[in-house]
């Protein structure tokens, strides 16, 4: 025990005398009371008892000091609003900086008019480096202004937004560094973030991001930390507006996106967004003008691309929904496969028909061989429902009953729809035909709930090192769950084919439904195809219909040859996809 003691006043020593300028600059600063507060934080105190999360650190973050050498070194400006915070946070924040192991950067300050002494006392600790550049507003203009005073002193090719109570990784400006070298042209960098207590202590709320999705960021300002931008990109759209305060990096983040392709994400953690209880980290509640100013960002942002919506709110995410309206109601094919299914097919067209609010659309069914029976009172209905009802007695191919519903399809846009589903919401077909038509949108998913248990059955396809599957599925919707997923407007690799819609000419384009994936996968392989010819696939999960799934030919993983096709077909995806295999760019595992 005493030999512990000794190693660990001796592992004390050596951590103290290695950060001595991190040391010394902080005792300048604070004196006695906030170094203190250092060496019991960074040196002293031990570790609460490890979380799954702190796990991932341990095993992830080994080498974030490892920094092999660039060929390009761009000056990278660290813009931070400051306003009345404590000298603890700000100096830490400020710090974390210094701390980096990347040297090329600048680091440019405004103070909002504080009111708080310290942070003058501290800011002045910093006046004199040559990094540094601090700007001392006269009046109060609140983040957005004091962000752009900020701004006005960076001289760097690309500024990285902070907030002056967060922290950044050590290695967070090397690996912004690292993908511009990767890529020069790349105007908007994110990465992966997570959350900090108020102490500076415990890391907690990891977000692993996806890689850039269009849709999910009309949902919810998922790019956020750490958040770099071509400075000249900035100043063409304006850089940060008045009016959007507390959302006032989103507005920015969806003017820039409409000026560029050329976005790239970080999938590493580099930043440490710090959780307080008046802060939106911890409550997006905690400010109410917040909620409004993302409203009228999303708003503007309809209006400048010239499409016409409704934001919605939705008070279990704190976030708006999107609801794009197309200036014409073009004509829907909803095209249903079924064979020998009568009962529980009827059931879905009856409810199209009594529950869809969408004005004009048709109907078609492909049968691939009922018996004379069910045939005649499939023709019996379709011809009472002015249903089109197309025979022909062949083997059961899913993805061949969907192309021939397309050939004898008139729609603009087409809806391939399983037998065993049932209409909830009313408005369906606008709310998928308004994403559907969006210039860069492939196929449009919608939230599919088992009718029995109401748990989830499809609200999005990730494509896990097994093999695609349904993200949540079997989980109660009543809670939000990973970031809104089960709620929000996200993109997926891929979405289930049971209710897909898409447009006529995208489909084609890219050869439709392969009917060598005759029962499995074929959505999957569409959706591939689709991200590959460079279009993006949405789920819409508030648009809902009950699937009694598999009642049409039965689950594929109960029978031993169904399963050894399943097992085939999947390889025929990955063989025809090979870039797919072990990776998903819209969704991040992370395991221990």
């Amino acid at each position: 025990m005493q030999n512990e003691q000794v190693q660990e006043k001796m592992s004390l020593k050596k951590r103290v005398v290695k950060n001595w300028k991190t040391v010394l600059r902080v005792w300048r600063t604070g004196g006695f009371k906030l170094l203190k507060d250092l060496l019991v934080v960074k040196f002293v105190k031990r570790r609460p008892k490890d979380t799954q999360y702190t796990k991932w650190i341990k095993k992830n973050e080994k080498d974030v000091l490892k920094a092999s050498a660039l060929k390009e070194n761009p000056l990278i400006s660290v813009v931070i609003p400051v306003y009345n915070v404590s000298e603890k946070m700000l100096t830490e924040c400020i710090e974390s900086v210094f701390n980096q192991t990347y040297k090329n950067w600048q680091l440019c300050l405004a103070d909002d008019a504080s009111t708080w002494d310290c942070v003058k006392e501290v800011l002045a600790n910093y006046e004199e480096h040559p990094q540094v550049k601090i700007v001392y507003r006269k009046e109060n203009g609140h983040i957005s202004q004091a962000t752009n005073s900020a701004l006005e002193a960076a001289e760097g090719e690309y500024v990285a937004f902070m907030d002056c109570d967060d922290t950044l990784s050590p290695n967070a400006l090397y690996e912004v560094a690292k993908k511009i070298n990767e890529n020069p042209k790349y105007d908007f960098i994110y990465s992966d973030e997570d959350k900090i207590d108020e102490k500076g202590v415990k890391r907690f709320f990891p977000h692993f991001k996806a890689e850039w999705s269009p849709d999910t960021l009309m949902s919810m300002m998922y790019t956020s930390h750490l958040g770099v931008y071509r400075r000249s990109l900035v100043e063409e759209v304006g850089g940060l507006r008045t009016g959007f305060e507390g959302a006032q990096d989103y507005d920015l983040t969806l003017r820039v996106v409409e000026k560029t392709t050329e976005i790239g994400h970080i999938p590493k953690v580099l930043y440490h967004w710090r959780e307080r209880k008046e802060s939106t980290s911890a409550n997006a509640m905690a400010k109410p003008y917040v909620l409004e100013a993302q409203k009228k960002a999303k708003e503007e942002a309809l209006s400048r691309r010239g499409l016409k919506g409704e934001v919605v709110f939705d008070p279990d995410t704190v976030q708006f929904t999107v609801n794009y309206m197309p200036a014409e109601k073009p004509l829907i094919s909803i095209i249903i496969p079924s064979k020998d299914n009568f009962f529980v097919y009827s059931r879905c067209v009856t409810s199209i028909v009594k529950r869809t609010s969408y004005p004009n659309y048709e109907i078609v069914t492909i049968d691939n061989g009922s018996d004379p029976k069910s045939k005649r009172k499939y023709e019996n209905y379709c011809k009472k429902n002015n249903v089109k009802y197309v025979y022909k007695k062949e083997t059961f191919n899913f993805s061949a009953m969907c192309n021939k519903g397309v050939a004898n399809s008139k729609g603009e846009l087409l809806l391939f729809l399983n037998d065993d589903t049932e209409v909830i919401t009313r408005d369906w077909l606008e709310r998928m035909a308004g994403q559907a038509l969006l210039a860069h949108t492939g196929a449009v998913g919608a939230k599919l709930y088992y009718p029995k248990s109401k748990t989830i059955q499809h609200c999005g396809v990730i494509n896990r090192p097994e093999g695609p599957s349904h993200i949540l599925c079997q989980n109660e919707d009543d809670v939000v769950a990973d970031f809104g997923r089960n709620r929000l407007c996200f993109n997926y690799a891929a979405v289930t084919g049971a209710c897909l819609m898409i447009k006529r000419e995208r489909f084609e384009q890219v050869g439709g439904f392969d009917e060598s994936l005759p029962v499995a996968y074929n959505d999957v392989d569409l959706c591939f195809k689709l991200i590959e010819a460079g279009y993006y696939n949405t789920q819409r999960n508030d648009v809902h219909l009950y699937h009694y799934e598999s009642l049409s030919r039965g689950q594929d993983n109960m029978d031993k040859e169904k399963f050894r096709r399943l097992v085939r077909e999947r390889t025929a995806l990955y063989d025809k996809h090979p870039t797919w295999k072990d990776r998903d760019p819209f969704f991040r595992f992370y395991y221990l």
